[in-house]
C-alpha cells in the first residue's frame, strides 16, 4: 500500500493526517492508465493482490477496473474507509451485463461513487449518489440520476465538441456484490467474445485539457475542441508511444500488432 501511494506522489500527504478519498481518486485517475494489453500478449492474469500491485506498481503497467480495485480495496481497508462494492452495466456503445466494477464509498455521512476504472471518459471526481447531482469538469462533466428501471445512471458530458449533450455510460443497482459475481463478471471480460475488452487492445489517460487513447492500432488525441487520430504504423511505435504517452512498459514480447 505505502508503494502505491508513493506511486500516486501522495504518500507523504497521507501520512501527515491529509488522507481525502478526492485527492485519492484524482490522482490515481491521471496517473495509472487503463489498459488491457495483459489480456491480448499472454501474460498471466490474475487478481492475486501482489501480482497486481507488481504489475501497477513496480512494473509500470496499467490496469481494468477488477485490478484497481485490488489495490483501492487495501487503501481503504488501511484507512478505515466504510466503502460497498457495486456492479454496473456498461451503456456505451450498447448495454453490457454487470461487469463493470465500482466502488460505493461513505464521506461525511452521504454515499458517493469512487470510480477511477473506467477508462478516460470515467467520471473526474466523486459522484454524490443523490438524483441530479453534477459534477463539474472544464473538460467531462458527470452526471448522476436515479431511474426506475436502472437503477443508478452516470452520464457523462464530454466538451470535445461545441454542442455536446450528455452520454449515459453505465448503469447499476445498489445490491450487495459477492465474491462470485465478481468473478463470473471477471470471467465475461476475459473469455467472451461480447466482452468491449476482449474484442479490443486499449490503453487510455485522462489530461486536464482532454485525454490520450489506444484502440487497436490507432492512436487519438482530443485537447478542448481539438481531436486528432492516426494509425500506428508497427509495433516499435506502438510499444515507443504506451512508453512516452502512458508510461506503460510491456516487453515487445507481450504485445503484438496486426494493422487495422
Amino acid at each position: 500500500m505505502p508503494a502505491y501511494l508513493r506511486k500516486l506522489k501522495i504518500k507523504d500527504k497521507f501520512e501527515n493526517g491529509g488522507f481525502c478519498l478526492s485527492t485519492l481518486h484524482r490522482a490515481h485517475f491521471f496517473t495509472v492508465p487503463f489498459e488491457n494489453f495483459g489480456m491480448h500478449g499472454g501474460s498471466e492474469i490474475s487478481l492475486n493482490s501482489e501480482t497486481v500491485a507488481n504489475k501497477i506498481i513496480l512494473n509500470n503497467r496499467g490496469g481494468i477496473c477488477f485490478e484497481f480495485s485490488v489495490l483501492l480495496q487495501d487503501v481503504f481497508k488501511h484507512f478505515a474507509v466504510d466503502f460497498q462494492i457495486r456492479m454496473a452495466r456498461v451503456l456505451i456503445p450498447h448495454m453490457s451485463p454487470a461487469t463493470h466494477q465500482l466502488f460505493l464509498v461513505n464521506k461525511d455521512n452521504e454515499r458517493w461513487i469512487f470510480d477511477v476504472g473506467f477508462g478516460a471518459k470515467g467520471p473526474r471526481g466523486l459522484l454524490l449518489l443523490k438524483n441530479g447531482f453534477i459534477h463539474e469538469d472544464d473538460f467531462l462533466s458527470s452526471r448522476v440520476r436515479c431511474d426506475h428501471e436502472h437503477g443508478w445512471i452516470v452520464s457523462i458530458k464530454e466538451k470535445s465538441r461545441a454542442d455536446a449533450v450528455w452520454e449515459d455510460i453505465y448503469s447499476f443497482q445498489d445490491v450487495a456484490i459477492f465474491p462470485p459475481d465478481i468473478d463470473m463478471a471477471y470471467f465475461y471480460t476475459l473469455f467472451s467474445p461480447e466482452s468491449i475488452l476482449k474484442t479490443y487492445r486499449v490503453a487510455s489517460l485522462p489530461t486536464d485539457s482532454g485525454r490520450i487513447s489506444i484502440r487497436n492500432n490507432t492512436f487519438t488525441e482530443v485537447s478542448g475542441l481539438t481531436s486528432t487520430s492516426y494509425e500506428i504504423a508497427d509495433k516499435e511505435e506502438l510499444l515507443l508511444l504506451l512508453s512516452s504517452r502512458f508510461g506503460i512498459n510491456i516487453s515487445p514480447d507481450n504485445v503484438t500488432y496486426t494493422r487495422n
